[in-house]
């Protein structure tokens, strides 16, 4: 059952990210600039989800309007895109921002930390295959490939397991996982984050 649901979270992400594979890298590099921002400053983030709520709401000729400079660079992009563009964008950026809601503020400094490091494609690849079991089950522990768990530096594996900690999962160097309060819905938000930095960091 638990494939089923991981499938459904995978066909959701790619969907509600789909407009972000068809950008330039320039636009790309704005959005992810962004993102990083907020995920610094909550009341950023605050005021980036009210925007694309809004604009999803509004007519034609809405102005996205900010008095921060940091939303400035993003907005004025945005603003240039054609409607139907525009409302993909809004809807791409707005998933991304209720899965980061959704993540405790260590995570998102650990999140950060991992993007300057380069190991976001890893630690996707590593929740991915913790979702697969499932998750929703109670304590059962598991084994994951311990190779998903080795990093260049021991301090990238210390913070690969302590972004996982935080979602419910506690993780072992030699690849143990046990699971706690079935932490589904909280790892499956933080595939969702790694998911859309992986895709967003990936412009070349």
């Amino acid at each position: 059952a638990s494939l089923g649901k991981l499938g459904e979270v995978v066909t959701e992400v790619k969907y509600s990210c789909r407009i972000f594979s068809k950008l330039s890298s320039d636009l790309l590099l704005i959005i992810l600039n962004t993102i990083k921002t907020v995920m610094r400053d909550n009341n950023l983030l605050q005021e980036l989800s009210q925007k694309m709520e809004e604009v999803a709401e509004q007519n034609d000729g809405y102005e996205l309007k900010t008095q921060s400079p940091d939303l400035q660079a993003l907005f004025s992009s945005l603003q240039h895109s054609p409607r139907d563009r525009l409302l993909q964008l809004a809807e791409g950026i707005t998933y991304v921002l209720d899965a980061l809601h959704e993540l405790m503020e260590d995570q998102l400094l650990l999140l950060l930390e991992s993007l300057e490091r380069k190991i976001v494609s890893q630690q996707l690849k590593l929740v991915e295959i913790l979702l697969k079991h499932g998750l929703d089950k109670g304590q059962e522990s598991f084994h994951v490939d311990a190779s998903l768990l080795s990093f260049s530096d021991v301090e990238e594996q210390k913070l690969t397991i302590a972004l996982v900690q935080l979602s419910g999962v506690q993780l072992q160097a030699d690849g143990s996982a046990l699971p706690r309060d079935q932490p589904f819905e909280a790892v499956a938000a933080l595939f969702v984050a790694l998911y859309a930095l992986n895709l967003l960091s990936a412009s070349k």
